[in-house]
């Protein structure tokens, strides 16, 4: 498979995954009602997109797999949070049911661990996150 030169790289070697996300988006027809997915975030954006990107790596970013890229001169600037569930006492609140939202997206959701934690969550950037608990959330 022959590699497709991306524009705005300025001469840096990409990595794998920007260059094969690249390869294969950059030469996709156009497809006017086709959707892709950004699965970090779980929203739809038009497929035909990815053609205004002028690298892989902004490619990536829009489908939300960017965070994978082992670029050299990329900086992963992540966000990587958890929450401890706390009742006024200090004791943990241990298999509570929570969902965390991002907007109107639920991001990430399940129960507590004994000491009180959730998942964690990962994000490309600051995000106001949002936490909900409650039976069945």
């Amino acid at each position: 498979m022959e590699q497709q030169k991306q524009k705005g790289t300025e001469g840096k070697e990409e990595c794998h995954l920007c260059r094969i996300t690249y390869s294969i988006f950059s030469t996709f027809p156009s497809m006017p009602s086709a959707m892709a997915l950004n699965v970090e975030t779980g929203d739809f954006f038009p497929m035909d997109t990815l053609h205004s990107y002028s690298t892989g790596y902004e490619m990536a970013e829009a489908l939300g797999y960017a965070w994978a890229c082992n670029c050299r001169e990329r900086s992963r600037q992540r966000f990587d949070e958890q929450f401890v569930l706390r009742d006024g006492a200090g004791r943990p609140f241990t298999n509570a049911h929570y969902r965390v939202r991002v907007g109107p997206n639920v991001i990430a959701s399940g129960v507590t661990d004994e000491e009180g934690r959730t998942q964690r969550i990962t994000t490309k950037d600051a995000r106001g996150l949002s936490l909900e608990i409650g039976r069945g959330t």
